[in-house]
């Protein structure tokens, strides 16, 4: 950007603030690209480490913009400062063409980028895995969760799923408006009352125990209205399921 007359002080004070914008940036992306994914929620399927991933490379386009204008605007408030009122207007700062036609390059590239990122993020959640997918009936009324497996006519207070399987949920509501969620599939879904929704089709990626949570708020115990998630392996999934078809039969809820 340049300054008339005087043109010299304007790039003086350019570069230093250019320094200093640099440098904070290069500290800044090494520091968040280091600590950013163990910051990261639990990721137990392709289509959360996406999400994770998203936020963590967004963040790091966002650091240098974001610094950009701190670093000016702390610079101008230090360098500039005076503890009486201004007498005269400051110099009027005309940029280049050169800086204009940079500006709306790096902008442009930077935007078309996210774009294309978001296109192929949306693909990939609207494209099934191969394979038929386990279907699980998610039933939700205050302030509790029901699994129902139809292909096992099995029932459970607890979400059990077998690791590399395809899942497909098919979410309602007994009584008003509820919020499945499965932070760690990045799955989330309104349970509708009188009305029965698909999730898109997740896999399992990862063993562990996990959360259902409402996130829509239902009433007095929302914040109670959780379930255990268990992603287990093929045998012990096939396992899981004998146990409770045999306890339901026995008259024992599973």
């Amino acid at each position: 950007m340049t300054q008339r007359p005087g043109s010299g002080r304007s790039d003086h004070h350019l570069r230093n603030v250019l320094v200093w914008w640099v440098v904070l940036s290069v500290l800044a992306e090494i520091g968040w690209l280091v600590a950013g994914p163990l910051l990261m929620p639990a990721a137990a399927s392709s289509d959360a480490v996406f999400a994770n991933t998203t936020i963590v490379v967004f963040t790091a386009l966002a650091i240098p913009v974001a610094l950009f204008v701190w670093v000016f605007m702390a610079y101008s408030l230090i360098r500039f400062r005076v503890k009486s009122r201004p007498s005269e207007a400051g110099p009027h700062l005309v940029a280049s063409n050169g800086q204009q036609i940079a500006w709306l390059g790096i902008t442009g590239a930077l935007c078309l980028f996210l774009v294309i990122w978001g296109l192929f993020g949306m693909y990939q959640a609207s494209t099934d895995p191969p394979g038929r997918p386990l279907i699980v009936d998610v039933t939700a009324q205050q302030w509790t969760w029901t699994f129902r497996y139809p292909s096992a006519g099995v029932s459970s207070n607890q979400l059990v799923l077998p690791v590399g399987r395809p899942v497909e949920f098919e979410v309602t509501s007994l009584d008003v408006v509820h919020g499945f969620d499965v932070h760690a599939f990045s799955v989330r879904l309104d349970a509708n009352p009188g009305s029965v929704i698909a999730t898109n089709i997740v896999t399992p990626t990862r063993l562990g125990s996990f959360s259902v949570r409402c996130v829509e708020l239902c009433g007095l115990y929302h914040a109670y209205m959780w379930a255990p998630v268990k992603v287990v392996s093929d045998q012990d999934f096939a396992a899981w399921l004998r146990d409770a078809a045999q306890g339901s039969r026995g008259g024992a809820g599973a």
